[in-house]
């Protein structure tokens, strides 16, 4: 971050005396929306304006004009100004116009381009967003900026992110990632497609300037090697319905949790609150079957990282009640289907979503066969809830609502997803 800050002043006073500002520009209003960065990237000196006074926002961006601005920005100095880096490069010689070829050698020199990039054999073609994204990523390696480390939360944003070529996808979900170049609203990000000197102007001062970048203010935090936001789903491979984020853990507030996190707290440390937990638990209470001497269940693979299942069974292989040197204890803590034979008496099933760092909990579903205190055997088997005062005939198949919709009781914290 020290070496961005530097190179952004060291080219804004190197463009302080010699760039026009977007205000005095005839084509840029004032009220739109690219007017703050065509500032800012002019101020930079990233782009100039054309002598007729015009800044042209609508004209595309060629191959050697972004890359020309990327080097200027992130070196902070004209490479033509040094009288160096004139002499051509290898395979590419000839086939740059002589004012772009001192960048593009700089370039090669950053690590910006390479000989394989052979886009860039040619004279004038526009800038597409694929080429973008790859020439902004390798300007991150040679600023030093961290790599996002999981990058699997974006490529499942994008809806045309298998059209994307192999040769830019890495490149296009670190861009992403880091909100240097943005998607459309309608969820797809277009690699082939071209920027205009308007939209270029936002993805290179995003580049250069951290605090312009989409949620910029809003607080990242460490989650199993990634950054997420407060509220970012934690994982996006599973049904919405199923998605939870950070603010979905039982924590008092955000600003709590900044205090844990500077104390070495993480997600993993915190259940999920009440009715996140028992959306997952009901799922499993749902699979539950138990016929002849067989019982069967399955346990989602939905929950994040920072959680995992507590599932306890117990039964008996003999009819002779309650020998608990007999007892059969089960505990299951993966996702997966379940099937258990042999099955002469139940004792009951528990089901609970705990932290991976705690053995603390908001909700626990549980379908007994028993008295808990007493051991006497119930005529009919009882589900029970942690959150209500009475317990329910359990019915194979059925959830938390279908026993609660004719329930006139009192529910000590009523559950709602």
């Amino acid at each position: 971050m020290k070496k961005i800050l530097a190179v952004v002043l060291s080219v804004a006073a190197l463009a302080s005396t010699t760039s026009a500002l977007a205000s005095t520009y005839s084509d840029v209003p004032e009220n739109a929306w690219y007017t703050g960065y065509v500032n800012k990237i002019s101020e930079l000196k990233g782009f100039a304006g054309y002598e007729d006074n015009t800044f042209r926002p609508d004209n595309q961006i060629t191959q050697e004009e972004f890359v020309k601005t990327v080097v200027a920005l992130t070196v902070g100095e004209q490479p033509e100004a040094t009288g160096e880096n004139t002499e051509p490069k290898r395979s590419w010689k000839n086939c740059w116009d002589s004012w772009a070829q001192p960048y593009l050698n700089k370039a090669m020199e950053m690590g910006l381009i390479t000989e394989e990039d052979t886009d860039f054999r040619y004279n004038g073609l526009p800038c597409t967003r694929g080429n973008m994204a790859k020439i902004a990523t390798r300007a991150f390696e040679y600023l030093k900026e961290e790599d996002i480390a999981d990058t699997s939360t974006y490529a499942a944003k994008l809806k045309d992110y298998s059209d994307i070529p192999d040769k830019f996808k890495s490149y296009v979900l670190q861009a992403y990632g880091k909100g240097i170049i943005s998607g459309y609203e309608d969820g797809t990000f277009r690699s082939d497609g071209i920027l205009t000197r308007a939209e270029a102007s936002s993805v290179l001062v995003r580049l250069i300037d951290k605090a312009e970048r989409p949620n910029a203010d809003e607080t990242l935090y460490d989650y199993f090697g990634r950054k997420v936001t407060w509220t970012e789903p934690l994982r996006t491979d599973v049904p919405e319905q199923y998605q939870v984020s950070i603010a979905d853990h039982k924590v008092l507030s955000q600003a709590n949790y900044n205090e844990s996190v500077q104390l070495g707290g993480t997600p993993s440390d915190y259940p999920l609150n009440r009715s996140k937990a028992m959306m997952f638990e009901d799922l499993v209470l749902q699979s539950i079957r138990y016929d002849g001497d067989t019982i069967t269940l399955t346990i989602p693979d939905y929950l994040p990282e920072s959680q995992r299942w507590v599932i306890s069974l117990g039964y008996w292989e003999t009819d002779k009640d309650y020998d608990m040197t007999n007892v059969k204890h089960i505990k299951i803590s993966e996702p997966g289907e379940y099937s258990f034979s042999g099955v002469k008496l139940m004792g009951g099933v528990i089901m609970t979503v705990k932290p991976q760092n705690s053995d603390s909990f908001t909700s626990l579903i549980e379908v007994t066969y028993q008295k808990p205190l007493s051991l006497e055997r119930l005529d009919k088997p009882e589900v029970s809830f942690n959150n209500m005062h009475t317990n329910f005939e359990w019915v194979q198949g059925q959830g938390y609502k279908d026993y609660i919709k004719d329930f006139d009781g009192e529910i000590a914290y009523p559950v709602e997803w």
